[in-house]
């Protein structure tokens, strides 16, 4: 049999195969190497909710999410 090849598979090629094989160990190494090396995008940074009360914060937040998840 021919080893698969993740790295020619789209971000959501590898995501279906991974849960269609959910025991195979290198289909989910590729993944999770292929997730580890993409860009982490920050929401919010530490110190925008320094001066912010906590209803200021969860507004905040709840706004910032929504927006990146389209809500």
């Amino acid at each position: 049999m021919k080893p698969t090849n993740y790295t020619n598979m789209s971000d959501q090629e590898l995501k279906q195969y991974l849960l269609e094989n959910k025991n195979n160990k290198e289909a989910f190494h590729a993944y999770l190497d292929r997730k580890q090396q993409q860009t982490k995008q920050v929401l919010i940074k530490v110190d925008e909710l320094d001066n912010l009360n906590l209803d200021q914060q969860i507004e905040l937040i709840t706004e910032r999410l929504q927006q990146k998840f389209n809500l």
